[in-house]
């Protein structure tokens, strides 16, 4: 292989590993604003975590029209006695979109919301969706709910 070709193989190379590198600055997380105290014995303190207390967890819409889409906003607060930090929301479908979160620290005693849509387009009946809340609190993991009865009019009705 001559060099012009070893050269051209190597800058290929070198722009397909760094062009896969999609990670978002947004979406890091300091290491510094993470606290899970341990003991020597690998007991953990809960006392020193942050908790997540939300105001409500389950929503329950009743009856909605198919095709409606709606907004939610679930408050909560920070409980505990360290910084909490939610590293992710997502939602069990495409239907349900967690619209926005605060990123970064919220200290003791401070909180903030999750806004989340709910597109009832394509669905029929009773339904049950849930947006996933991943902290560094405990437990980790927090579930949000959204219950509805999706009504479909006459109009729209096919073999459902």
């Amino acid at each position: 292989m001559d060099l012009s070709t070893r050269i051209f193989l190597f800058l290929i190379l070198t722009l397909s590993v760094t062009a896969c590198n999609n990670d978002s600055d947004d979406r890091k997380v300091d290491t510094d604003v993470i606290n899970i105290p341990m003991s020597a014995d690998d007991e953990m303190d809960e006392s020193e975590l942050p908790k997540i207390v939300f105001d409500e967890t389950t929503v329950n819409t009743g009856k909605i029209t198919q095709g409606e889409v709606l907004n939610f906003t679930f408050p909560f607060s920070n409980e505990g006695n360290s910084p909490l930090v939610i590293s992710s929301v997502k939602g069990s479908c495409g239907c349900t979109i967690p619209r926005s979160y605060p990123r970064g620290k919220i200290m003791p005693g401070e909180g903030g919301e999750i806004e989340v849509e709910f597109d009832s387009d394509n669905k029929w009946g009773e339904q049950t969706v849930t947006v996933s809340v991943v902290t560094n609190s405990s437990p980790a993991l927090t579930q949000l709910i959204i219950r509805t009865n999706i009504i479909v009019p006459d109009n729209m009705k096919t073999n459902q």
